[in-house]
């Protein structure tokens, strides 16, 4: 549930309804979000890695939400209005901004690497029904991409 409201609130942020919602509602979201996953990262039931990821990406939502000047429609360099979504401040914000950003893109990549299997498919499979691809994985990846790209774009 948490995935489906976060996914949601990240597509409601871009559209030009998303500036109804204030940017404190989207930043208290994803704070709780935030501590969830810090929470799994320290007492993980399997690895550390993908909650500390989660961890890393909710909180860089908070990042976006709490580094935007202002809570008004900004028109970027695309002529795009961008709901609630205006480039970060100059200097090291910006910066923040923009290793986050990076961040994320990276981390997207290696998502669908992961859904995609690469690197462990074999040729011979018995399995002719089986799904070769890890949806869920790639999903994931186009999220942390369209997320470091959003960002980039606001650095």
């Amino acid at each position: 549930m948490l995935h489906l409201v976060m996914g949601l609130s990240m597509i409601a942020m871009i559209l030009p309804w998303g500036a109804a919602v204030p940017a404190a509602a989207w930043i208290v979201i994803f704070m709780m979000s935030t501590g969830w996953f810090a929470v799994r990262a320290v007492w993980p039931p399997r690895g550390r890695a993908l909650p500390v990821f989660f961890a890393t990406a909710t909180g860089t939502m908070v990042w976006m939400g709490a580094s935007t000047p202002g809570h008004a429609s900004a028109v970027g360099h695309s002529g795009m209005d961008m709901a609630g979504m205006s480039h970060a401040p100059a200097g090291c914000a910006g910066w923040a901004s923009a290793l986050l950003g990076a961040y994320l893109v990276l981390a997207g990549f290696w998502w669908v690497g992961r859904g995609m299997r690469v690197g462990g498919l074999s040729t011979a499979t018995t399995d002719a029904v089986g799904c070769p691809l890890d949806w869920s994985a790639l999903c994931h990846g186009v999220m942390s991409a369209g997320m470091g790209i959003t960002l980039l774009a606001m650095a």
